[in-house]
């Protein structure tokens, strides 16, 4: 059982003994009703929400580089991100004239302020590189992509993709 859902049958059972035996019957059993049906909802609403996302992710991530060029024709050029993804939609950026497409969505090359890399690693995991492109203001209008333990590598997508933007004459 998940944990949430552990601390959620404890902290049922201590109120229905907390308003058993220690509080006025009918008060007691009122206020512990009212809480289990909040806490049973928070559980399924969580659970039900987070399949609902992975199923929208992984629907947008299945797609292989054969569909995206069925649907937006033959890339300019293409740009590996990770060797042994290269037939996914997560392993390559594929270039056209006026846009991106990225992990699987369309990114217009007009609407990116900036390209750079950056590791994620902390003290106590590896060094996992990502290149970050700043299509907006705020924090949520960046696109990580992950590209794998090499910095040598992640500055070398960085700079093909700050490239294939700068051909339409785009300081970047």
């Amino acid at each position: 059982m998940k944990r949430n859902t552990i601390l959620s049958i404890i902290a049922f059972a201590l109120l229905l003994f907390y308003s058993i035996f220690m509080a006025n019957g009918l008060i007691g059993i009122i206020i512990m009703v009212g809480l289990f049906l909040f806490l049973f909802r928070m559980i399924i609403d969580h659970e039900f929400f987070a399949k609902r996302r992975a199923k929208v992710e992984d629907k947008l991530f299945e797609r292989t580089v054969d569909e995206l060029t069925a649907e937006y024709g033959e890339p300019e050029n293409v740009i590996i991100v990770d060797a042994t993804r290269a037939n996914e939609a997560l392993g390559v950026i594929l270039v056209y004239k006026d846009f991106f497409i990225i992990e699987g969505r369309r990114v217009e090359k007009s609407v990116i302020k900036n390209v750079t890399f950056n590791n994620s690693g902390t003290p106590y995991t590896p060094a996992e590189y990502q290149v970050i492109i700043a299509v907006g203001e705020t924090q949520s209008d960046y696109l990580h992509i992950r590209v794998g333990y090499d910095a040598a590598w992640a500055n070398d997508v960085a700079e093909q993709i700050r490239q294939n933007i700068r051909q339409d004459n785009k300081d970047i």
